[in-house]
């Protein structure tokens, strides 16, 4: 058993290494980029799948469990402590496997992607919004016990252009009013599969029920498990088991050319027991990553700079 897992290991390793000759060389190779900022050791937390940075608690993130967890969102110090968890109203936990964060008219948004869909037998996939809670005062005349409060968020369901996919990476490009979502395919998986990233028409003020997200690109790397978009507009972080890819605007060329005709940057990961998730920093200068399991550390990676861009031949 031992060494199947070795070579099953290794196999992973070797593959990360040579299936992407499209990326670019440049990477944050050095540990030096790497920060434990605290361990999550709370039992009801114990399958972190998606995060966001908190827009209203400094030095925060929202995290939640995955299929077959309660309909919460936990917020937690960055060390790691479990300040408040959310309950989502009339909602259920099919898959949530995704989180993200946004603004609109200058109020924080938090988005739930319920997308998981490892036996690609669903119909239709949901997305909960709500505004992100304003704990401040709460959190400061708190007892040492989380803060608790229930939502009832806002639903949009949806379903892709070619049938049932899995997904475990939402990012929310507000500038175009865009939801973007990675497919999820498994390294066994035939290499003639390649994972598609898709987009969905995101309006606040939209009535339509039921959407359809089209695909856009393809994005070869397997297992994808995170994403975001930095506040600034700038960046965009896509992550699996292993690594991360971060692509750059340095203009304002739509995110659909950049990701179908750049290559991204390579960006190391710490070793990660079952690492999933990933979000960037208010000032978008640094990422955070967390694992599934308890007793886990709370990354900071920081970003180094890219000075150019290298275009796909």
């Amino acid at each position: 058993m031992i060494l199947r897992t070795c070579i099953l290991l290794t196999a992973i390793c070797i593959y990360a290494l040579v299936s992407f000759p499209w990326q670019d060389s440049s990477s944050n190779s050095s540990k030096a980029n790497f920060a434990a900022l605290g361990t999550n050791r709370n039992k009801d937390v114990a399958e972190s799948s998606g995060l966001a940075y908190s827009r209203q608690i400094p030095d925060a993130i929202w995290t939640i469990n995955d299929s077959g967890n309660s309909n919460r969102a936990f917020l937690l110090q960055t060390d790691g402590s479990l300040l408040a968890e959310i309950k989502l109203k009339d909602t259920d936990n099919i898959d949530w496997e995704a989180l993200a964060d946004f603004e609109f008219d200058g109020e924080p948004y938090l988005m739930i992607a319920d997308v998981g869909d490892n036996s690609q037998r669903r119909k239709s996939y949901q997305l909960y919004f709500f505004p992100e809670p304003d704990l401040g005062e709460q959190l400061r005349t708190a007892s040492k016990k989380p803060v608790k409060q229930t939502v009832k968020p806002k639903k949009i369901q949806f379903k892709y252009e070619d049938g049932s996919r899995n997904c475990e990476a939402i990012g929310i490009d507000t500038e175009n009013q865009k939801i973007w979502l990675v497919e999820k395919v498994s390294f066994g998986a035939s290499r003639k599969k390649t994972p598609g990233v898709y987009a969905l028409d995101f309006s606040m003020k939209s009535e339509k029920k039921n959407r359809i997200a089209k695909r856009i690109a393809d994005f070869p790397p397997r297992n994808v498990t995170g994403m975001d978009f930095s506040h600034d507009g700038k960046s965009l972080i896509i992550r699996n088991y292993l690594n991360a890819h971060m692509y750059t605007r340095l203009d304002n060329q739509p995110w659909s050319e950049i990701i179908n005709e750049t290559n991204p940057q390579a960006v190391v990961l710490p070793l990660q027991r079952q690492g999933e998730a990933i979000c960037f920093t208010p000032d978008s200068q640094a990422m955070i990553v967390t694992s599934e399991f308890t007793s886990q550390p709370i990354w900071k990676i920081k970003r180094t700079t890219r000075n150019h861009v290298e275009t796909k031949e």
